[in-house]
């Protein structure tokens, strides 16, 4: 049994294009051999895999994940990756080759070199959206790279709604927080780079300023500021390792505006200053 390619299309788009949209560069659909498997260093854009039958694989910073039937794979072409199907079950793909000046910023965002699976997605409206940016390849368009921009931008905002979902849950996993706080942890948790105020979370929790503070200490055992600070250096550790931004970008990504008071922060919570952590934990990665 040979790969078989159902769909596969190309596109150049202009540097103006380049630098204003998100660029579709590929797309295709096919259904794989057991032996199927792709092993690249380095490739310009993201591929976006749609599992729509079987099973595969992907390689993530040197982890093996598996997708199954209707689940989104995200692999980055600016790290060595790899991607390939299960030799009992091969996997029927559509699949999209994306870039853009966002694009790297969106990964990170999303969190993809350490998860780049999406799991209960909502299949029906990402399958409609891949099939939509085949039909836009297949028949181009006057409008041909604002199309597939609106198409890849309405994929994302499907993906950015996935994966709010598991952050929200993964929150009340082992710990129900109550209804009263549980919505300002979960925007403390997906925007830790926003100026929150404690005014500004009990507005969000329905409360009173005063009865906020003391309930959300009540519940977490911490201030909303200390229970924030905290976050941000979670999310500051994550980028750490998984980025190679300079510190001041890392500080400025979690909501610090000066670099000092993120090192101070940061080495008061790990024992370490930002930059040793990395190098520590970069060599154990």
């Amino acid at each position: 049994m040979r790969t078989e390619f159902v769909a596969s299309y190309y596109h150049t788009p202009s540097d103006t294009v380049r630098r204003l949209f998100y660029n579709v560069v590929r797309a295709g659909h096919l259904r794989a051999a057991p032996d199927y498997h792709i092993e690249r260093n380095h490739l310009p854009g993201h591929d976006l895999l749609l599992c729509l039958d079987g099973a595969g694989f992907v390689m993530s910073r040197n982890r093996r994940f598996r997708v199954e039937a209707g689940e989104f794979a995200w692999i980055s072409g600016y790290q060595p990756h790899a991607h390939w199907a299960d030799p009992r079950s091969p996997w029927e793909l559509y699949w999209i080759r994306i870039d853009g000046h966002q694009i790297e910023e969106t990964c990170n965002i999303l969190s993809v070199y350490r998860t780049p699976v999406f799991s209960r997605i909502p299949l029906p409206e990402v399958r409609a959206q891949y099939e939509r940016i085949l039909q836009i390849m297949r028949d181009r368009p006057a409008a041909l790279d604002a199309l597939l921009n609106a198409a890849v931008s309405e994929l994302l905002a499907i993906l950015f709604e996935n994966r709010q979902a598991e952050v929200a849950q993964s929150l009340t996993a082992g710990k129900a927080f109550s209804p009263d706080i549980q919505n300002s942890i979960t925007k403390m948790t997906l925007y830790p780079d926003r100026h929150w105020r404690v005014k500004d979370l009990a507005r969000l929790s329905g409360l009173s300023e005063p009865h906020f503070f003391r309930r959300f200490r009540q519940v977490t055992g911490s201030s909303p500021i200390d229970w924030l600070r905290r976050e941000r250096i979670n999310h500051a550790r994550r980028r750490l390792v998984q980025s190679n931004d300079p510190i001041k970008q890392v500080a400025e990504q979690v909501g610090y505006n000066d670099a000092f008071f993120f090192s101070r922060d940061f080495k008061r919570y790990t024992g370490l200053a930002p930059s040793q952590y990395r190098l520590q934990h970069v060599r154990e990665e």
